[in-house]
């Protein structure tokens, strides 16, 4: 894959290359970890990376300097259970908190609002477990993003 963009963070998911394979976007760490693959156009990702702090940084490729893509241990642990739910599926907050050892859904949907990085951390596929529940970023966006994630999943 030919990297398209390039996002360093100051803690947390490190550098990050967004690019499209196989008619897909593909978020992916230098050493290889997929960190998301969905059908959303890279164009989509840059424009919201761009729209919620990014910054370009001079080099060969784009980039981005987020100084927002950090959080608090808790927020981390969050995100990097987020990131394990699979393209096309989803898991109630209850689920995700009971995954991580933590009692509250409550506090697993306030780590997800606190996330920088929708387009990379995936929270749009944690749902509440009598329906869709809430987005920060509208749940128009999130309704999108899952049906457009669903319907490459079935191709």
């Amino acid at each position: 894959m030919r990297p398209a963009w390039s996002l360093r963070s100051v803690r947390g998911l490190g550098p990050v290359r967004v690019g499209r394979r196989a008619g897909l976007t593909e978020a992916v760490t230098p050493d290889g970890e997929l960190l998301h693959r969905s059908p959303l156009p890279g164009a989509a990702v840059r424009r919201w990376l761009r729209d919620h702090g990014g910054e370009p940084v001079a080099g060969d490729l784009p980039a981005v300097r987020c100084a927002r893509a950090y959080g608090t241990a808790f927020q981390l642990k969050v995100w990097q259970a987020v990131r394990r739910i699979p393209s096309g599926q989803t898991q109630t907050y209850g689920q995700l908190a009971k995954s991580i050892g933590c009692g509250s859904a409550r506090a697993v949907g306030v780590a997800l609002g606190a996330n920088p990085l929708a387009g990379l951390i995936p929270c749009h596929r944690v749902v509440a477990a009598d329906g869709l529940g809430g987005f920060a970023w509208g749940v128009d966006l999130k309704r999108a993003w899952l049906r457009a994630e669903a319907d490459g999943a079935a191709r």
